[in-house]
């Protein structure tokens, strides 16, 4: 008997063909509900396309997260860096263009629409503003507590919340529309900016282009440092640059400005009337733009100064109210400013010059004179260059602590001196951190984070010493600390009355006289000055009482500085005494501690030179009597095996 239909069952070993049978719809409800089983096949497939959509998604997931990777990456290859050189050049092309872009805008806007060759110089300098907008979603930044941003997320974030409004609204091109004028006023919002070009100490834009004429020095932050003068000397400049651009500006603005209210109502007399304008009264209009642009800014220079020569003055009711605004702001403006440049300048010529102070060192060395009889001619000479180095250099004056006036070492601390006694500690903290701004930048690995340095600096004096000039001698107690800001010393000991050099300092970075001030032992070797030397220096004593009183701490730390010093300085020694085969030797006159060649050249000879230069040190401190010195100093050196055999005829 042939079968024709089977029924579907999930026996999937029947290798027939199924037929399916017709479908039976009365024999397939079942209270309302379709019960027809489903087939196989169609199961089966479904689970299959399930588990391919599946593992299509994590494929797509994991394509997209290596996207993502990838352009982070790239992200960071494209990142600017701030220290970069790339963005130090872009910073001062973008200042110098942002310069000149203000100063043409304020002269477009009042006097003449730009053509020719203007028209083409304005057109680049807005193809770079719109580069820089791109730049600045690339440009790393820093927060407000110093930490690098370098998230693109982050960075385009701060950028839209700050200047991003801006500077779009600065390069719309409305002139194309036939809006020149509103073109020129959304320019404007570039002033905002201004206070970044005239910064220069940042160490980005002009002020980087600075240090390429060696005005100002660029440290490892990226900031710009100036010398005392030199500071000074840039504030006047800084100065007188914004006065001169708050006179332009305002010029620029005053005849845009008259021109705007020309034949306005209330610009007519009571008979009707046209009371004229500035331009048109005093027949500026045929006269080329950079002759008006003068004679407004000088108006303004007037007006502001409160001299008002007369020669120009407001023509109608309109004209006269700017002025009056002029007046009320510009004036107390350009008084305060002028102020500040006045202050600069006695400040400048009080800072650098020694006339006062010379002559009463004049008067004073007359009174000895006529006591004592005439000085020599090269003393007094030398005593005058001394003194004139001196108070040019003296950045303190009346604000410098005289520690031989100290009754306590509580005095030698206190905010004692005339004028500042009675401000407010921070304030005076601050005045020294700008009379001592390189000095604390340059040596802040040793004055740490704390006050110590404001106990220090007020006792700071300046010293120079010429070439070829020691200022510490071996053998020999120091009693002043030197802070080293320029020149070079080369630290060393005497061979054959020769100087044998060590260790160079570094310049504007070293400190000398600290380890034998602090351990009151003498010197070991010898500091020569083999260029002209700039330093401070304080006194020893005064050095190491406010340590000890009041620094304990910070004590520990200066002191392991001068140790470590001390000990490479010994090392360097050890190192070239055996290279050499030098011979030290005590001289009896003193103390004073020699280094001889040694003439023989036995190489299987070992001696620590250094160490027997201590010894022989130690034991001519302990005793006045030569010649015990030398019985004991010869029998220590019969204790060596290096020096065992050989004869010491004399020690000299």
């Amino acid at each position: 008997m042939s079968i024709d239909f089977y029924r579907q069952t999930e026996d999937l070993t029947t290798l027939k063909e199924f037929k399916v049978p017709p479908i039976d719809d009365t024999n397939q409800i079942l209270l309302g509900i379709s019960i027809i089983p489903s087939p196989f096949e169609d199961l089966f497939n479904q689970k299959k396309y399930k588990k391919q959509r599946f593992s299509f998604s994590i494929k797509s997931f994991k394509e997209l997260k290596g996207a993502i990777i990838s352009v982070r990456s790239l992200y960071q290859k494209c990142l600017i860096r701030n220290k970069s050189t790339f963005k130090s050049y872009w910073d001062v092309i973008i200042e110098l263009v942002l310069s000149y872009n203000i100063i043409t805008t304020l002269f477009f806007l009042a006097y003449q629409y730009p053509s020719g060759g203007m028209l083409v110089i304005d057109l680049a300098c807005w193809i770079v503003f719109i580069i820089d907008i791109g730049f600045n979603f690339f440009t790393e930044q820093i927060d407000e507590k110093g930490n690098s941003i370098q998230r693109f997320r982050k960075i385009a974030y701060n950028y839209l919340i700050g200047w991003f409004i801006f500077d779009i609204l600065t390069i719309l091109p409305l002139s194309t529309g036939g809006y020149p004028m509103a073109e020129y006023l959304l320019r404007m919002f570039r002033l905002l900016k201004l206070p970044g070009i005239f910064n220069l100490t940042d160490g980005t834009g002009l002020s980087y282009l600075l240090t390429y004429f060696c005005i100002g020095k660029r440290e490892e932050n990226g900031k710009v440092s100036y010398s005392f003068t030199t500071k000074i000397f840039v504030s006047l400049v800084r100065l007188f640059i914004i006065i001169i651009f708050i006179v332009y500006f305002f010029g620029c603005f005053w005849y845009w400005f008259q021109k705007i209210v020309v034949n306005y109502k209330y610009s007519l007399a009571k008979d009707g009337t046209d009371e004229n304008s500035f331009e048109r009264y005093f027949e500026l209009e045929d006269l080329e733009s950079k002759d008006i642009a003068i004679r407004s800014s000088y108006f303004i220079l007037t007006t502001i100064s409160t001299i008002g020569y007369g020669d120009f003055l407001p023509r109608n009711v309109y004209e006269m109210a700017f002025v009056l605004s002029i007046m009320l702001f510009g004036v107390t403006l350009f008084g305060v400013i002028m102020g500040n440049f006045n202050s600069a300048i006695v400040f400048y010529t009080e800072a650098t010059s020694g006339v006062d102070y010379l002559g009463k060192l004049n008067t004073f060395l007359e009174s000895i004179e006529r006591i004592h009889g005439a000085i020599d001619k090269e003393l007094r000479s030398r005593i005058l260059d001394y003194f004139v180095y001196y108070f040019e250099k003296d950045r303190l004056k009346l604000l410098a602590k005289n520690y031989w006036e100290a009754n306590t070492v509580h005095d030698l601390v206190s905010i004692s001196q005339d004028y500042v006694k009675k401000l407010p500690e921070e304030d005076y903290y601050h005045i020294l951190d700008n009379l001592f701004s390189d000095v604390i930048y340059n040596y802040k690995y040793f004055f740490g984070s704390s006050k110590m340095k404001y106990a220090l600096l007020p006792h700071f004096q300046p010293r120079r010493f010429m070439g070829n000039t020691l200022i510490f001698y071996s053998g020999r107690y120091v009693s002043e600390v030197y802070f080293l800001l320029n020149g070079s010393i080369s630290i060393g000991y005497n061979v054959y009355n020769q100087h044998q050099t060590l260790l160079y300092c570094e310049e504007g970075r070293t400190i000398i006289g600290d380890y034998q001030a602090m351990t009151r032992v003498k010197n070991k070797f010898d500091y020569l000055a083999q260029t002209i030397v700039e330093a401070y220096f304080l006194d020893g004593d005064t050095f190491v009482k406010i340590l000890d009183n009041f620094y304990k701490n910070e004590k520990s730390r200066v002191m392991a500085i001068a140790v470590k010093r001390e000990n490479n300085l010994k090392r360097l020694y050890n190192d070239h005494v055996k290279q050499h085969k030098i011979e030290t030797i005590c001289s009896e006159r003193g103390g004073i501690v020699k280094s001889v060649m040694n003439k023989e050249n036995d190489e299987s000879e070992e001696l620590d030179q250094f160490f027997i230069e201590s010894k022989l040190s130690e034991l001519g401190e302990q005793t006045k009597d030569a010649n015990e010195v030398s019985i004991r100093a010869l029998d220590f050196m019969k204790m060596s095996d290096g020096v065992k055999d050989r004869s010491y005829k004399k020690l000299v």
